[in-house]
């Protein structure tokens, strides 16, 4: 059976409770005007989320500081745990949806390859798909796209999650479509369709990719079988003049950075997408590159290889980094550059601060395209 369509946007509830005005509940009888007070459902979905992913949040955090105390008692929680992340990132996916329904973010279209963003999602995915002992099998050719990167990372990573939990056994493929003669990827499950949580199919997440490729006007088409579940995705093919334009724009790497080739770097954050652009934007830098979601996770590596660089987000606490930069200066006997990525609105793409003569790089989320590579060159010349 092969079904190709998107989903709708959904129609606002006929009856919800009227909200309190400042977040005060009313004291005493009051008539109420149904039009007027009557929340929108997008307005419900978004407190619901926030609500909720707050409090997952803390669950999360807390299960984490235990691991790190008590590993063997965590991993007796592991399904708790693992519980416990799925409802949050069930909220998260839910405020995207709004989001994509009810305010679009600007897209920024260039020309890449989909064979890289597919192998930088995998790569960020991999401690992932690990821990559920999920077999991925890979077929990669070069297939240009002129889509917005953000946008095109998401769905990879969305569809990675969404077949990921269906099945032990996956395929990831990137191919020119015989048919359209355009870019398509394809992601198979070796699975039995019949034996999927019924809420596979209609879960959050399931309405989050098919509107992420909606947003990018890709087409999208599920082929099910009785022993698998496979899920293409076909891009328009890159005009000759998308392509040409991609080159007069592009900035490669400067020949400064050759000084810094055969450093170890280590990214530090618990959002996959942020390790995968992190790792896209310094892949023409001849770096050692290390991943990590965990604070915890990110000690054991540089413990193992000791890094020259470390780059982090507000996902890290402050103490957290101060720790770590104390361990490494111990270690290594000279001092580590660190990076912090920020989401401040108005500051520069790059600057660096000084605090007891402690240097720290600061790069705009916004900006990691072009300026992470050069920030990262500074500040390893000053230490190296």
């Amino acid at each position: 059976m092969v079904s190709s369509w998107f989903f709708g946007r959904a129609r606002p509830s006929d009856a919800l409770a009227p909200a309190a005005e400042a977040g005060q509940p009313r004291m005493g009888r009051t008539p109420l005007d149904t039009d007027a007070q009557t929340p929108s459902w997008q307005d419900m979905v978004r407190q619901l989320s926030d609500e909720v992913a707050t409090s997952l949040q803390t669950a999360s955090e807390q299960l984490t500081r235990l691991d790190q105390l008590e590993p063997g008692l965590v991993r007796s929680l592991a399904p708790i745990h693992d519980s416990v992340e799925r409802a949050r990132q069930a909220s998260m996916a839910a405020r995207h949806v709004l989001r994509l329904c009810e305010d679009p973010p600007p897209q920024r279209r260039e020309v890449l390859n989909l064979a890289d963003v597919a192998h930088a999602a995998l790569t960020a995915r991999a401690e992932w798909l690990r821990r559920r002992q999920v077999e991925v099998r890979q077929a990669f050719a070069q297939a240009l796209v002129y889509v917005d990167s953000s946008l095109l990372y998401q769905l990879v990573d969305e569809l990675l999650l969404w077949v990921g939990q269906l099945g032990a056994d996956i395929s990831v493929n990137v191919e020119h479509s015989r048919a359209t003669g355009g870019p398509r990827l394809q992601i198979t499950s070796a699975c039995q369709p019949s034996k999927a949580s019924p809420a596979a199919w209609r879960g959050v997440r399931w309405v989050l990719w098919h509107q992420l490729a909606r947003a990018m006007d890709a087409q999208t088409e599920l082929d099910l079988q009785d022993r698998h579940v496979r899920v293409s995705v076909a891009l328009p093919p890159v005009t000759e003049a998308q392509l040409a334009r991609s080159v007069d724009d592009s900035v490669e790497p400067t020949t400064v950075s050759a000084v810094i080739q055969g450093c170890q770097v280590l990214i530090v954050s618990s959002s996959a997408q942020r390790r995968a652009q992190c790792l896209q934007t310094l892949a023409g830098y001849g770096l050692i590159l290390d991943a990590a979601e965990t604070m915890h996770q990110a000690q054991q590596l540089a413990q193992q290889r000791l890094p020259d660089a470390v780059i982090y987000d507000n996902t890290c606490s402050a103490s957290d980094i101060t720790r770590l930069r104390a361990q490494l200066l111990e270690h290594a006997g000279t001092p580590a550059a660190f990076i912090e990525i920020h989401n401040q609105a108005g500051s520069a793409d790059f600057h660096t601060s000084t605090s007891r003569n402690v240097s720290t790089g600061h790069v705009r989320a916004s900006a990691l395209g072009h300026s992470l590579g050069p920030a990262l060159v500074f500040e390893l010349c000053k230490v190296l």
